[in-house]
């Protein structure tokens, strides 16, 4: 949605939703909400100097659905209220809620103690669980650990077969947060709370259990194939003083 005030400032806003659409429709959404992205770029760069009408869509199948004139109080609120009226795609996703993860905090916290209790590793504990804003009303993304090298989110490997549905799950939302954070880093802003120094070249799922039990093993291997399909790096660490000791070792080590 684009639009132009009468003193000729001109503002967009994308229907699509990119985490949403993106979580809604994989590599799909990724695309919609490029192209979407695309057309208000190319629509608000020509409409500051040349009129609505003689626009070019960078895509040929692409077309101004509708130009009318209206009042609103402000431009925020004039794109707010036409993409509510007008975008299908926009309720429908403004509509779609991102289950939240149940946080498995018993991990973190157990490797974060031994973080602790490590004389040459404790100044990394202030580095766990950072909170990034993402904006409007997303919630925050939470990274179990975010350092300056090295980021990783923590999975503890369920032990029942009535757990395996929920530990994949589990993991899905981490993976996920992962593969956000990622792109995130790319392009980083202060905005969302990201410190100059927090510029990670590795990122992690690190998961905690055992290779020997016949569950954990089931548990592990369908992490590791979620993990492959998604090309983020999962390892599985015996316990959480195994997997403090990855991220000390992965965080001194500069890249």
């Amino acid at each position: 949605m684009v639009v132009r005030t009468e003193d000729g400032r001109v503002q967009a806003l994308c229907a699509v939703d990119e985490r949403k659409a993106e979580h809604a429709f994989g590599v799909a959404g990724q695309a919609l909400h490029s192209v979407a992205q695309h057309l208000c770029a190319s629509l608000l760069e020509h409409w500051q100097h040349e009129p609505a009408e003689t626009w070019m869509p960078p895509f040929s199948n692409a077309r101004i659905e509708n130009l009318s004139r209206f009042s609103a109080s402000s431009t925020e609120e004039a794109l707010e209220l036409m993409l509510r009226r007008s975008s299908t795609m926009h309720t429908l996703l403004n509509a779609y809620v991102i289950a939240q993860q149940q946080r498995n905090h018993g991990i973190v916290s157990r490797v974060k103690s031994a973080i602790q209790r490590d004389n040459n590793a404790k100044h990394l504990a202030k580095r766990f669980n950072k909170k990034l804003t993402l904006g409007g009303e997303t919630h925050p993304l939470q990274v179990d650990f975010l350092g300056q090298h090295y980021a990783c989110y923590f999975l503890q490997v369920t032990s029942s077969v009535r757990g395996l549905e929920g530990n994949t799950e589990r993991a899905y939302g981490k993976l996920f947060e992962l593969s956000a954070l990622k792109r995130i880093i790319k392009k980083p802003s202060k905005k969302i709370g990201l410190f100059e120094d927090e510029r990670p070249e590795v990122f992690e799922l690190l998961m905690v259990g055992d290779r020997n039990d016949p569950i954990q093993k089931r548990a592990i291997n369908q992490v590791l194939a979620l993990a492959d399909g998604q090309k983020i790096v999962a390892r599985i660490e015996p316990n959480p003083m195994a997997a403090a000791e990855r991220v000390a070792s992965k965080e001194r080590r500069v890249a």
